[in-house]
């Protein structure tokens, strides 16, 4: 309330001296609707298990937490991989499939989501469009360990585990 005053006797102020004060300072009415904007509580998520539904882990101690941001154009494909600790990304925006080779499933998701990716089934996501998809991937790796990610074609046995079903 203090800032009102002061803003109040300022203005009262510069308008006896002829100066202007720039933007007016927020009225009661426009403080109340900012207020009453805010939520009550902040939306949670609380996640135990992977999307395929495998309980959360995490690497041996110490770990970091490896932060990446990409986006990716509609009908871009990020090839098939695995984790072995779980990956959580948030899907800021945009349509992406996520088809599990493993489980054969197929998991469709819209931004903003979050998704929590399996560990060590193989996996790969698909931009379905319209437009790009904006991703930002969270991971605890060991220390300097540069992904949490093995790309297909990893050492043998050379079957690919990352190919279609007859659906």
């Amino acid at each position: 309330m203090a800032w009102k005053t002061i803003a109040a006797a300022a203005a009262t102020l510069a308008l006896a001296a002829g100066c202007s004060t720039g933007p007016a300072a927020p009225t009661n009415a426009e403080a109340n609707e900012t207020a009453a904007a805010a939520p009550a509580e902040p939306v949670q998520n609380r996640f135990d298990n992977t999307m395929s539904g495998q309980p959360l882990a995490r690497p041996p101690a110490p770990y970091q937490l490896l932060v990446t941001q990409a986006t990716f154009a509609e009908g871009h494909v990020i090839a098939c991989h695995r984790h072995t600790w779980p990956r959580f990304v948030y899907l800021q925006a945009g349509h992406l499939r996520v088809t599990n080779f493993a489980t054969r499933r197929e998991y469709d998701f819209t931004g903003p989501a979050i998704l929590v990716e399996s560990i060590g089934q193989w996996h790969q996501g698909q931009v379905m469009g319209p437009g790009p998809v904006t991703l930002v991937a969270f991971e605890q790796v060991p220390p300097g360990l540069p992904s949490n990610s093995t790309n297909w074609p990893p050492p043998p046995p050379p079957e690919n585990p990352c190919r279609p079903w007859a659906r």
